[in-house]
């Protein structure tokens, strides 16, 4: 094996910034992000950057790592004995398949690891259509989690399935019979992930044994993560894949050897969230895109009949509509998931040059998102189920697409029978709402501090719970109750500016206040703006704060000048 060049100079978000660069080429298809050459002198230098066209990816600032660097972090390609230094339970160190799924590694140890994540099996087209509820049993939702814990624990509390007196680590379902659907983004922004879904798996796991279910879908942010792009994760929550995935991988194998694969962009989360990867067989297979209970559909961002009418058909012999879309869509989640894997690890980190690092990273990353479905691909401004904001954009008021009511019912009737409601996240909002006639319900409410820590609210329906067998519908807080007739979406309380997209602004003067003229939002003093595209700091300003949805948005009751990150 040749050493290291001796004048390399590699850079960590270089190296993130040219795998996302490949990845977004055809994950957000609906971006003008383009594929990047990648040559020896892009990469190779002494302290040299790659002048890349910018993406809308927003990445960290660049800083280099030397080749000592590069060997604290990295497996040390210098070293041929095999162990590096690291603590092992392996007897005959790189022993391994360099080609072996890493899962070998977790899923027969003592701790058995892997298994803390698994999700009940589920059939698609049973367990993703259940339209046959008793009268009477309860349905609830709660939006996206984002990797806090706190938050988490409060949505399932405040939705009567967690025992308030149970751990983290060793939770205990208290909601008997009830279906609980999570709309997905348990990922990113906080640093609680991998435990935010031990916990969940924990308790669908207890749910079905005691008649309940607790169904995980796929967000947007699962998605990134599964095409390896990782703008949006904490450092915290990073480092939790490194202590619960990473040093136990390399505990196992007797080296670290098989991170260098990844080119430095965070190994173990792309390792846990890759089609084939640590998590796909024991729990992301079992996650929906989007389900029916009762009459409700459940879905991250939403769905329209493009989505929908493909996987319909009609019965030859009864003329009755066979409902499949959504079916459709969650066997080529499931598929993609478990067989999309580029099929070329290098668990033993055999390279010989920068070069070779890095095309098999891109490699890695490429055929993830060349073959992602259309049901879990795009980006922002897609139409996608895990990215579309037209039945929930603007937050807390009527949606702004003029055509958003015609194509919801179209697709609540390509949906099912008696299907009359949708139910999203992914658009923040300062309460659960509903819109378009009670069509649309909008039930992310920013909960996690990595968001706008909101109050965690739940939406509860009771199937055909009043006397003439409609469902009841409510609202569930911490402190109450409330019928969910209270809570409409409004075109009172806040105010839309719509710009491409900003991402951050400064804090205004105490003075400032946001008015509209002519349909152009103007601030009444002067305010000092971060470059709006790639700010260094996401900030709360008085009760005005951003979204990544393109949209700034007026809110009552949030607090002034918070620094913090937004959704």
């Amino acid at each position: 094996m040749r050493p290291w060049p001796q004048r390399a100079r590699v850079t960590t978000s270089l190296l993130m910034l040219l795998n996302m660069a490949c990845g977004v080429a055809s994950f957000a298809r609906s971006s003008s992000a383009q594929m990047i050459r990648i040559t020896r002198n892009a990469v190779v230098g002494h302290r040299r950057y790659c002048q890349v066209p910018p993406t809308r990816a927003t990445l960290p600032a660049p800083a280099y790592i030397t080749r000592k660097s590069v060997r604290a972090v990295s497996p040390r390609l210098y070293s041929s004995a095999g162990h590096d230094g690291v603590e092992s339970n392996a007897t005959q160190p790189l022993l391994l398949n360099p080609k072996a799924p890493l899962s070998s590694l977790l899923s027969g140890d003592e701790e058995d690891h892997l298994s803390r994540y698994t999700l009940p099996s589920t059939v698609i087209g049973v367990d993703d259509y259940r339209v046959n509820l008793k009268k009477g049993q309860r349905v609830v939702a709660f939006g996206d989690v984002h990797g806090d814990i706190k938050a988490l624990r409060s949505f399932l509390e405040t939705a009567g399935i967690l025992d308030p007196e149970s751990t983290n680590e060793e939770p205990i379902w208290s909601g008997g019979n009830t279906i609980c659907v999570q709309t997905g983004d348990v990922l990113d922004r906080g640093d609680d992930e991998l435990l935010c879904y031990r916990l969940l798996a924990t308790l669908s796991r207890q749910a079905e044994k005691a008649g309940g279910s607790l169904i995980l879908l796929y967000g947007n942010h699962e998605s990134l993560n599964a095409a390896g792009l990782f703008q949006y994760a904490n450092p915290g929550g990073n480092k939790e894949f490194e202590d619960t995935i990473g040093k136990r991988i390399d505990y196992n194998y007797g080296s670290n050897r098989w991170r260098l694969q990844f080119a430095g962009n965070e190994p173990c989360r792309w390792a846990s969230f890759e089609p084939g990867g640590l998590l796909a067989d024991n729990m992301l297979q079992n996650m929906f895109v989007a389900c029916v209970v009762g009459r409700t559909v459940f879905v991250h961002a939403g769905l329209t009949v493009s989505h929908l009418s493909g996987g319909n058909s009609v019965n030859e012999d009864t003329g009755e509509k066979i409902y499949s879309g959504i079916s459709r869509m969650n066997s080529e989640a499931r598929e993609w998931i478990l067989t999309a894997h580029h099929g070329d690890n290098n668990n033993w980190g055999d390279f010989e040059s920068v070069e070779q690092v890095i095309a098999a990273a891109q490699n890695r990353a490429k055929v993830a998102s060349k073959t992602m479905p259309d049901c879990l691909g795009g980006g922002i401004g897609a139409s996608s189920p895990v990215w579309m904001r037209d039945y929930s954009q603007p937050n807390d008021q009527e949606p702004k697409n003029p055509m958003a009511k015609k194509m919801i019912a179209g697709a609540l009737k390509e949906s099912g029978r008696d299907v009359q409601r949708m139910v999203m996240g992914h658009t923040p909002q300062h309460q659960i709402n509903s819109a378009l006639e009670g069509m649309a319900w909008r039930i992310d409410v920013g909960a996690s501090q990595g968001v706008m820590g909101g109050t965690p609210e739940v939406l509860e329906i009771i199937h055909k719970g009043a006397d003439d067998d409609s469902d009841i519908i409510n609202i569930l807080t911490v402190d109450e109750k409330r019928p969910a007739h209270k809570v409409p979406a409004t075109s009172e309380e806040n105010i839309g500016l719509e710009r491409e997209p900003p991402l951050y602004l400064a804090r205004p003067s105490p003075d400032s206040r946001l008015t509209q003229s002519r349909g152009q939002t103007k601030y009444d003093s002067q305010i000092k703006a971060l470059d709006l595209d790639r700010g260094q700091e996401r900030v709360k300003i008085g009760r005005l704060w951003t979204l990544d949805c393109a949209q700034i948005y007026w809110h009552g009751g949030l607090p002034g000048g918070k620094r913090d990150k937004i959704s």
